[in-house]
């Protein structure tokens, strides 16, 4: 039975494949978040600033596929660290520095979902399930089909725990390449104790001192990249492409908003201080990414790559005692529910995608009570034709033809504009619902975990050899009660 729902996953994902409409994407910008990438790092090889309107635009409206006749910016918000790298791919014209990134980007998430999954206990032949689960994490690949910067944080975020783990001397290095992606590496606090203060020491020295060497090679500063990241959060609060639930929450309560966002923040802090006080720091992280959603303001579709983590541990638990909260989580998390609204035509790729997923997570733990990992697909099924019948714009296909701004805007306030006519900050009930579904899955993966922590070991046990004394489990091990 294991192996026949293997292989219908594999085939339903292979099915999927081939009920993708040809093209499945509006034609524009291939991988479209690079264009922002690729245009900062020409800007900054100019010694311009990549956070102001005009120098990017200038770089951008050369990029194959945007269109020059009309304003359609997308503002670059990484931190001022990650510059260099994309410099260097600036030297090289867009469509070969696009491979290069590609590249980097699928070894990334490939080692970030083995990571995760090797934490939570995967081997042999249940590593080969998980790993059609990561093809069919809708998050994931997300990210690289728009060239998304958080598969680099969520490598280095899950590579961080298996070094910390392992005591390998890699985890400071890991930690740093997860600040690319800030409103994401703020899960490694979680992990901290007084064992892994150097580590988290040591990444704090590497990240200022590549934003040091970064400023000073390309010119600008930190007060540029932080006002940046402040007005484009607020310039994207109640947008239909944020699945922060604060922002979410905006549109139908706009006068508590900011206080929304605060209160979110603090209780999700306090929860994870509460999960980390009996729990381990691969856990205590994993329960973290959970929350993301809860407690950042500014949080993208394609940042729950980060949740594929405590999918991990959830999924580990599914497989040893058939806990069926988390695993239904996973799958929540795993469909790409926004997609059935914006691309209708993809409907049926995102319903098999479902499907596949749901027979890899039965493959683990075939018993009657994986029946209701049937419940995410239906639902999906029922929602797709009634999305289709509400379809969500997406920028920047659905601007005015020559649409413009005035020329003193800056890029939060050109962005906000480029929103509002493209139609993203209508509020539409049938979008909300649909992202509501994956903030669900998130709170059934935190709800898995909170209801099984593992005993705290200290870090240096796990490094020692085995004793003849038996010590406590490891996480993610088969007798881990997790």
């Amino acid at each position: 039975m294991k192996r026949a729902l293997a292989i219908a996953a594999a085939l339903l994902v292979a099915a999927a494949l081939w009920a993708a409409p040809r093209p499945a994407h509006a034609p524009g910008v291939a991988t479209r978040d690079f264009e922002a990438y690729w245009a900062a790092g020409r800007t900054a090889l100019e010694r311009a600033s990549p956070y102001q309107r005009g120098a990017l635009w200038a770089r951008e409206r050369t990029v194959p596929g945007v269109s020059p006749e009309r304003d359609e910016l997308l503002p670059f918000v990484s931190p001022p660290m990650i510059l260099p790298v994309f410099a260097s791919l600036a030297r090289l014209p867009y469509a070969w520095a696009r491979v290069v990134w590609l590249s980097l980007l699928a070894l990334a998430c490939a080692l970030g979902a083995w990571a995760a999954f090797r934490l939570a206990g995967f081997r042999g032949g249940d590593a080969a399930v998980a790993g059609i689960l990561a093809v069919t994490f809708s998050p994931l690949t997300a990210t690289l089909a728009l060239g998304q910067v958080s598969g680099i944080a969520f490598a280095g975020l899950a590579l961080a725990l298996v070094a910390l783990r392992a005591r390998s001397g890699f985890d400071a290095l890991a930690l740093a390449c997860s600040a690319v992606q800030p409103n994401l590496a703020i899960a490694a606090l979680a992990g901290a104790r007084r064992a892994t203060l150097a580590p988290f020491a040591v990444a704090a020295a590497l990240v200022a001192a590549a934003t040091a060497a970064s400023l000073f090679a390309f010119g600008g500063g930190i007060g540029a990249y932080a006002v940046t990241l402040l007005r484009h959060g607020a310039s994207e609060t109640g947008d239909v492409i944020q699945f922060s639930l604060s922002s979410m929450a905006a549109p139908l309560i706009p006068a508590a908003g900011p206080a929304l966002a605060v209160l979110l923040l603090a209780a999700s802090a306090a929860l994870a201080a509460a999960f980390a006080r009996r729990s381990a720091p691969e856990r205590s992280v994993a329960f973290a990414c959970a929350l993301l959603p809860f407690a950042m303001p500014f949080f993208h579709d394609q940042d729950l790559i980060a949740v594929l983590i405590p999918a991990a541990f959830a999924l580990a638990a599914w497989q040893r005692k058939g806990a069926i909260t988390g695993a239904l989580g996973a799958l929540f998390v795993a469909v790409d529910w926004l997609d059935l609204a914006q691309q209708p035509a993809s409907r049926y790729e995102d319903v098999l995608l479902a499907a596949a997923a749901a027979c890899a997570v039965a493959a683990l733990h075939p018993t009657r009570r994986a029946l209701w990992l049937a419940l995410p697909v239906a639902i999906a099924g029922m929602l797709a034709p009634l999305a289709a019948a509400h379809p969500v714009p997406i920028w920047p296909f659905s601007l005015p033809p020559h649409f413009h701004v005035p020329a003193n805007l800056g890029a939060a306030a050109t962005w906000a504009r480029e929103q509002r006519a493209a139609g993203l900050l209508r509020t539409q009930p049938l979008a909300i619902l649909l992202r509501s579904l994956a903030l669900l899955g998130c709170a059934l993966l935190a709800l898995s975990l909170w209801s099984a922590p593992e005993e705290r070991a200290p870090l240096r046990a796990r490094a020692t050899p085995r004793s003849r004394t038996p010590g406590p489990a490891r996480a993610g091990s088969p007798a881990d009660p997790g």
